[in-house]
């Protein structure tokens, strides 16, 4: 429902005329009156009027008109002037009693009586005009507390002022046309007291998602007044509208970026802080911000705080972002992006695929097995590079027992103290911050560069296939099964259910020849080559077969003819899984 409401006080009213824009309400008592009135003429569609008075108000201007005392005139009643109203355009019309405020519990009764009056999402037009000082005020507190917790909406609001022809005998002594006193449409104020909300949110939070609501509507409002003003110049309207895009553009990008952080989107960070730092450096630049009022004060604290952004560098950004949500209290997000993005960076020095969750899984693997080495000798190693190498596995390995421990609800033996996530994450980008971008590991790759190729099979590669190896996988090194291990991969027992204890020697040749990112030749009897596949994936291996080409020759031997099989060598394919 949209309700009008009001406060009526005791003061007798003289008559002027009420306008607002270009439409007025002539010789009138009452600002509810008319503003009612004007309303209607607006064609807004009111369905209640609620005026809350105190006793002596009802009676001195909701039942009479305390003019009158005063005047020879008669003059009815804001009630009987509001129901004639009503008659022209059905709205119900209503009184409601409230204290006179002289102490806390009135003023609680007063609190609670306007918020009965409003329904589950009500739409509500505020007058401020009239009644004791505090009361307006409280009015506003009222409807503001009714926009959260029955989501009602504050369409308007609006205060006449009488004031402005000035003192009352100055008024008295003014002809009723010279008595025009002007209406004011408080409502920006309004949408001041919401951008406040959405500007403090974003910036304790990084949430900003008020943010690009209040810049659509504020975008609406400025095309409206564009095509109201604009020349018909299609040249001059096209510049016009370069503002309002540009700020709808900006407030969109904003909110895709705090929903790519909140939700842990990754791979997405670049692209949308690269078009986020596009958006707000067109806006800075064309001063389109002024147009928001209220946006201007957060814009070069926005420029600021993105410019040490990369619009192309994935790893700066991952640093940047996790101190973004340090400062937004965004622990959860920032300890994951941390960990995710240093797991992806090792995979790209590595040459893996940071997308293949089995590489990721064994960098973390990785990271755990030297953790617990170099926890026990004291992090000694062969040299600088090898060592901060070192360090950055010992630090994935830390960040993903916080992250776990926060994931999982501390659910866990021994979990942290909540109070140690937000110093702790501080303390990982700070290191992490070191490691990567400030270029003091100079080379984690280690010897996986060149890459080999494992050879899990009862036959000799011939030329054509080494050949293929070497062009399409950067092959450097052929590791061929030793004796022993290619009889028994060429003998698989027929008659066991389990070959798991079979191939274990297999496995430890595969860890000590292995490295992530090496590729393996796996072909032979369907289980066997079922479990070494997947041991590969496991491990960061990547799995191939070779594919063949079969040919039948017919040789003729005199009245006999002979059918030969020939099995062309066509290309390795590498194994693949439908779900990682």
């Amino acid at each position: 429902m949209i309700k009008f409401i009001s406060l009526l006080g005791t003061n007798s009213y003289l008559p002027c005329n009420y306008y607002l824009g270009e439409y007025v309400v002539e010789d009138c008592c009452y600002i509810q009156k008319a503003l009612v009135e004007i309303l209607i003429k607006q064609e807004v569609e009111i369905d209640k009027v609620s005026i809350f008075t105190t006793k002596d108000a009802c009676e001195r201007n909701w039942k009479a008109n305390a003019y009158n005392a005063n005047s020879s005139g008669t003059r009815l009643g804001l009630k009987d002037e509001l129901e004639n109203l009503s008659k022209k355009k059905r709205f119900q019309v209503e009184n409601i009693i409230i204290p006179e405020g002289h102490n806390e519990e009135e003023l609680w009764e007063i609190f609670k009586t306007i918020l009965n009056e409003l329904d589950e999402e009500d739409e509500i037009i505020l007058d401020i005009t009239h009644s004791f000082r505090y009361l307006p005020m409280l009015t506003f507190i009222v409807l503001n507390y009714a926009r959260i917790v029955k989501k009602c909406s504050l369409k308007a609001v609006y205060y006449g002022a009488f004031e402005a022809l000035g003192s009352i005998r100055e008024v008295q002594n003014l002809p009723i046309d010279k008595r025009n006193a002007p209406i004011f449409d408080l409502t920006p104020f309004i949408d001041l007291f919401d951008w406040t909300l959405a500007v403090d949110r974003y910036l304790a939070t990084g949430d900003a998602s008020m943010v690009e609501s209040l810049t659509f509507i504020e975008v609406k409002k400025i095309n409206e007044e564009i095509n109201k003003t604009a020349s018909t110049s299609k040249h001059k309207r096209d510049i016009l509208f370069k503002d309002p895009n540009s700020l709808k553009a900006l407030s969109k990008s904003m909110k895709m970026f705090s929903d790519i952080v909140a939700t842990c989107r990754g791979p997405e960070l670049t692209e949308a802080i690269k078009s986020l730092k596009e958006n707000i450096n067109t806006v800075v630049e064309s001063t389109a911000y002024e147009r928001i009022k209220p946006l201007s004060p957060i814009m070069e604290m926005v420029k600021n705080r993105f410019d040490n952004f990369s619009s192309h560098d994935e790893y700066k950004n991952v640093i940047e972002t996790a101190k973004w949500c340090y400062e937004n209290k965004m622990y959860q997000q920032g300890l994951t992006i941390l960990e995710e993005g240093i797991i992806s960076y090792i995979c790209e020095q590595w040459g893996l695929d940071k997308l293949d969750i089995n590489m990721r899984k064994y960098v973390t693997g990785y990271a755990t097995s030297v953790s617990k080495s170099k926890l026990g000798d004291n992090n000694k190693s062969s040299g600088k590079s090898q060592k901060n190498a070192d360090d950055l596995f010992m630090l994935l390995y830390n960040i993903g027992k916080f992250r776990n421990d926060i994931n999982h609800a501390g659910w866990r033996e021994d979990p942290a103290d909540y109070s140690t996530f937000a110093s702790s994450l501080k303390s990982y980008i700070t290191r992490a911050e070191a490691l990567i971008l400030n270029n003091s590991l100079n080379n984690i790759e280690k010897e996986t560069k060149e890459k080999r190729l494992l050879l899990i099979f009862s036959h000799k590669l011939t030329e054509k296939q080494k050949q293929e190896a070497i062009e399409r996988f950067n092959i450097s090194e052929f590791i061929e099964l030793n004796d022993e291990l290619l009889r028994r991969w060429s003998n698989v027992p027929p008659d066991s259910d389990d070959l798991k204890e079979y191939l274990k020697d297999i496995i430890k040749w595969i860890d000590h020849y292995g490295n992530p990112g090496d590729y393996a030749l796996v072909q032979g009897d369907f289980g066997a080559t079922n479990l070494i596949v997947d041991y590969c994936f496991s491990k960061g291996l990547i799995p191939i077969y070779a594919t063949t080409d079969r040919k039948i020759i017919e040789q003729k031997s005199g009245e006999k003819v002979k059918l030969v099989r020939e099995f062309e060598h066509v290309m390795f394919r590498k194994y693949q899984r439908l779900k990682n």
